[in-house]
């Protein structure tokens, strides 16, 4: 008594057998068909006698108890052209039926098996296409609202990076203007003062001993390079690497590269025999290295010898 159609879903509710149909729309009644000349016969004793045949690709015609019959379906895809005797029509088929747009009393509508047409079916097509309309306006929002959470989050890193690099940028110009300004004033100074300076800043500074601009009145070169690092705006160790490297570039230019080096090895002597080079020793030392040229390791198995 259940049809189902071939997407699995109830189409209506009938019984049909070789001669005999019984449905809740049509109600009971006895069919036999046959089929000679090309002309298709079909007693129904309902409906009467009908010849019918297709006269060309999607148009028949027949004879309903001596009634003429002009039936056409034209077109792909879900949208037709219907052709009759009334005239032309166009029809659209739907999920849940189909709708003339010509002629609303003909359009049909199929819920749980029941049929049903005309005003009703427009009805419930209406109906229908108000749920579909707002279930296609929800997952619009819900992807257009994943696209803008992306988009930001886009947005929001880039604009991290875009920070890092200005802030990195800004890092380094510090770093060569101080650079710049303190060869500049210390181009004006002597080997054995920039000696001095090495000295201090590797063996006091980098044990961690304490020092102040205030003991600048002393005239003594870490009074000098004491504010000079007061004057920096760089971190520590920074300022310390930045300030070794320079002297040591200076110290370089004037006493050469053998006593830039001796200098080196006594430096780091020096450093073991106070107990063993800390982390930041070792930093300083890899900048006085890095600015003279020196290979590291070959000078740190050498300075065990």
């Amino acid at each position: 008594m259940l049809k189902i159609g071939p997407d699995g879903r109830l189409q209506r509710i009938e019984y049909r057998g070789k001669y005999l149909r019984v449905s809740r729309s049509g109600g009971i009644a006895l069919r036999a068909q046959t089929k000679a000349a090309g002309i298709n016969f079909t007693a129904n004793s309902a409906h009467g006698l009908r010849a019918s045949t297709r006269v060309a690709k999607g148009t028949q015609v027949a004879f309903q108890n001596g009634r003429f019959v002009l039936r056409g379906r034209y077109g792909e895809g879900p949208t037709k052209l219907n052709l009759s005797k009334s005239g032309v029509s166009v029809s659209t088929k739907t999920e849940i039926g189909t709708v003339n747009w010509f002629k609303p009393r003909y359009s049909s509508a199929k819920i749980g098996g029941i049929h049903v047409r005309g005003k009703n079916a427009i009805y419930l097509h209406l109906l229908v296409g108000v749920l579909s309309l707002l279930a296609y306006i929800a997952i619009a929002v819900v992807q257009a609202t994943v696209v803008i959470l992306q988009a930001l989050y886009w947005l929001t890193l880039q604009g991290g990076l875009q920070v890092q690099r200005l802030w990195a940028t800004r890092h380094q110009a510090t770093i060569e203007a101080t650079e710049a300004r303190w060869l500049s004033e210390l181009s004006i100074k002597d080997a054995d003062w920039l000696k001095t300076g090495i000295e201090w800043i590797l063996l006091d500074l980098g044990q961690g001993k304490p020092w102040s601009a205030e003991a600048a009145a002393a005239n003594t070169p870490s009074a000098e390079l004491a504010l000079y690092l007061a004057d920096s705006r760089l971190p520590q160790p920074l300022d310390l690497e930045l300030m070794l490297g320079c002297l040591a570039e200076r110290y370089e230019a004037l006493a050469g590269e053998t006593a830039c080096l001796e200098l080196f090895l006594d430096l780091d002597s020096a450093a073991v025999a106070a107990g063993g080079r800390n982390q930041l020793q070792e930093r300083l030392l890899a900048a006085y290295a890095g600015c003279c040229g020196i290979d590291v390791e070959r000078s740190d198995s050498s300075s065990h010898h």
